[in-house]
């Protein structure tokens, strides 16, 4: 296990100290505000010409901002998937490829121990992911006026503002453990390939081939941790909470749902971690 450790020590630091590290923190951040922002200026013009029209306003009139910090949120999210199979598909075979996995082997850890720690990257990578995107989706949201208060329309409470924080911490458990299985995913397929243009390839086009045919599996879909990752054909509970957050009573996932979101994503994730480690112990590096 310190032979692990080791590895994710070295693994973290290496990504803090590149400037691909930089530059991903910074999209993460910056393109859940444009998200935002773009809604908000959407959402201004359609007021001003509702005003100018003489009709009503129509939909919230309080609360506006949740609906907007969960779709810049979202975006943030989706963004993040990508990276996260990006970074976890060029950690075993790139390594291998430029002989840091061989150096790392043969000093500090068993090839166990390489792929270990390179998973236990993976849920702070994931923690990071949730609070720069969440952090600024809110920021954003705040400076365009979204307010935080309770779903209103036409005078009539339809969520309380808590109802609405509740209900977004239960749809991030299965999206962070769905992102956890993302990285693992991407650590198996970079045990098996010669590469890491075959790797990220190789997860990249499993991800999105899913993403076709998910729907065609009915409910069978949430035993799959791929359905609860943000992904561009998004059903995890994202998608979800972005019809909570406008007030849509029939939107959210039932708890079922969610427990087979906080639960099986974890398992698979340890099975990819297992197998990846087995995949290395049996091939050359």
């Amino acid at each position: 296990m310190s032979g692990a450790l080791r590895v994710l020590r070295a693994e973290f630091v290496r990504l803090c100290t590149s400037r691909t590290g930089f530059v991903a923190g910074v999209l993460l951040a910056l393109v859940p505000a444009l998200r935002v922002w773009a809604a908000g200026l959407a959402a201004r013009a359609k007021a001003i010409e509702r005003a100018a029209s003489g009709q009503d306003q129509i939909g919230l009139t309080e609360g506006t901002g949740w609906a907007m910090l969960v779709d810049g949120w979202r975006a943030g999210l989706m963004l993040g998937t990508a990276l996260l199979l990006v970074q976890s598909a060029r950690a075993i075979a790139g390594d291998r490829e430029t002989g840091v996995l061989r150096l790392a082997v043969t000093r500090s850890a068993s090839r166990s121990g390489a792929v270990v720690g390179r998973a236990l990257l993976g849920p702070i990578l994931v923690l990071f992911i949730i609070a720069l995107s969440g952090l600024g989706a809110y920021l954003a949201t705040l400076g365009v006026g979204g307010d935080f208060g309770d779903l209103v329309e036409s005078d009539f409470t339809i969520f309380q503002g808590a109802e609405v924080r509740a209900e977004m911490m239960r749809s991030l458990r299965p999206v962070a453990a769905g992102l956890v299985a993302v990285h693992a995913f991407g650590l198996l397929i970079s045990s098996l390939s010669r590469g890491p243009v075959l790797a990220l390839a190789g997860s990249l086009a499993s991800i999105l081939l899913w993403d076709v045919f998910k729907e065609d599996a009915g409910e069978g879909r949430f035993y799959v941790f791929a359905t609860h990752a943000p992904t561009f054909a998004d059903g995890s509970a994202m998608k979800e909470l972005s019809g909570f957050a406008r007030a849509y009573s029939d939107a959210g996932l039932p708890d079922a749902v969610i427990n087979m979101g906080t639960v099986l994503p974890p398992i698979q994730a340890v099975v990819f971690v297992a197998l990846a480690a087995l995949a290395l112990r049996k091939r050359p590096i």
